[in-house]
């Protein structure tokens, strides 16, 4: 019988499945729709869960009885009645004994940094930051409350800047015009009249249209990134200032659409916030899906200590699978 380890990534909008062997080599992967109970509803989640294992094991040529233990990464795993929630998900995948629940930052997390000690920023469709420094886990609540909230922040922030110059408070720039010209309105009080009646509904799809914006130098597109991209790097401080690293340096994994789309304003305005709270912190741009980090989590569980061999296989592996 084979023994295999199996790692969920379950985001907002869409869900990765990853089986690797005890060496680290991947022996089959999967992907489908989001995984956030909080949006679809805890059946839709376990019904979902249950067809992407079922794939993943399928590519590997693999069954549920191969798996030695698992890790799902699931967005939406907040708070311990979270936990408590998901127990009859775990009975009903019949994987009792051999998973573990944990919130999809924490892959990111192990994805950039093997031996989870260190900080994640995921800004993507939402916001979450997180921390473990070996002894302790530090998570902010992902409630766009206090923190950053990614791509939705983002859009938020950019209705209210235009908003804002609607009534006269400030100048009037592209984004003025052209955000509501995505929608098809030329008129900024018919696009606010469509939004006020839910006849269209702005979200993080607008967001490259921002970064463009920005890009091309106007002062509002510039302001709002600016704003998410400094909230995200204050929330590293706040996380860090809860646990206690003896490490000389910090290892802070960005990860999510904000952080990997490559935008200077947003890139350049985390960085320089971040290293002037925390000169300590060391940071890295996710390269490989977060789905390997719930890999190597599930490893580091079973292995206790995980042979070098393991990630260094399951990171090469990483980098050629797409998923």
């Amino acid at each position: 019988m084979s023994k295999v380890f199996l790692g969920i990534d379950g985001g907002g909008t869409k869900t990765h499945a990853c089986v690797v062997d005890l060496d680290g080599n991947v022996l089959g992967t999967a992907a489908n729709g989001g995984a956030n109970w909080e949006r679809s509803g805890i059946a839709s989640v376990q019904k979902s869960l249950s067809e992407i294992i079922n794939a993943a094991l399928d590519s590997a040529g693999v069954s549920s009885a191969d798996i030695v233990d698992s890790t799902f990464a699931l967005a939406g795993i907040d708070w311990e009645e979270d936990l408590k929630l998901f127990i009859p998900v775990i009975k009903a995948l019949q994987l009792e004994g051999r998973s573990t629940l944990i919130n999809d930052s924490f892959a990111a997390l192990f994805a950039g940094a093997p031996n989870g000690v260190g900080c994640v920023s995921i800004a993507g469709t939402g916001g979450k930051t997180s921390g473990r420094d070996g002894v302790d886990t530090v998570e902010t609540m992902g409630m766009e409350l206090g923190e950053g909230g990614g791509a939705g922040q983002l859009i938020g922030l950019a209705l209210e800047s235009i908003a804002h110059s609607f009534h006269g408070l400030s100048p009037r720039g592209a984004m003025y015009a052209e955000l509501p010209l995505a929608f098809g309105f030329s008129d900024v009080k018919e696009f606010f009249t469509a939004i006020a009646r839910d006849r269209i509904q702005p979200d993080e799809s607008l967001a490259p249209k921002i970064f463009e914006l920005s890009d091309a130098g106007d002062a509002a597109a510039i302001s709002v990134v600016t704003q998410v991209a400094q909230q995200h790097a204050r929330d590293i401080q706040g996380v860090v200032s809860k646990l206690n690293f003896t490490t000389a340096s910090i290892p802070v994994v960005r990860a999510g659409g904000l952080h990997t789309a490559h935008n200077d304003v947003f890139d350049n305005a985390f960085e320089k916030e971040l290293h002037a709270l925390l000169p300590q912190s060391v940071t890295s741009v996710l390269k490989v899906a977060p789905v390997y980090g719930a890999v190597i989590h599930a490893a580091n569980r079973y292995f206790v200590t995980t042979p070098d061999s393991f990630i260094s296989n399951v990171s090469k592996d990483a980098q050629k699978v797409e998923i």
